[in-house]
């Protein structure tokens, strides 16, 4: 897996995006996805490198869909967290 690296100016985006003061200079919008089912799932926290539980329903954001090889995607979540999440646990929900 190659999460290592985030684009930044991706990534700049993405927030603006979320608080309302993105620009079409910053380049397209990224789509809302939501974690499928029911209950809870653990996943890989980028950053403190533990795993944390989440509510499967909620909104997210894919920051890095990863390689073809990769069966995880890296996203961002209403919380904060950059998590990894297998991407069979994830369908596009588009734009609200």
């Amino acid at each position: 897996m190659g999460f290592d690296y985030i684009d930044e100016k991706k990534f700049k985006a993405l927030i603006k995006q979320i608080s309302g003061t993105i620009t079409e200079k910053d380049g397209e919008l990224v789509p809302y996805h939501r974690i499928k089912g029911h209950g809870d799932i653990w996943c890989y926290h980028m950053t403190t490198r533990t795993f944390i539980r989440l509510v499967r329903g909620n909104s997210i954001y894919v920051i890095n869909w990863g390689d073809d090889t990769d069966d995880k995607c890296l996203v961002y979540c209403a919380d904060g967290s950059l998590v990894l999440i297998p991407k069979e646990e994830i369908e596009e929900i588009g734009f609200d």
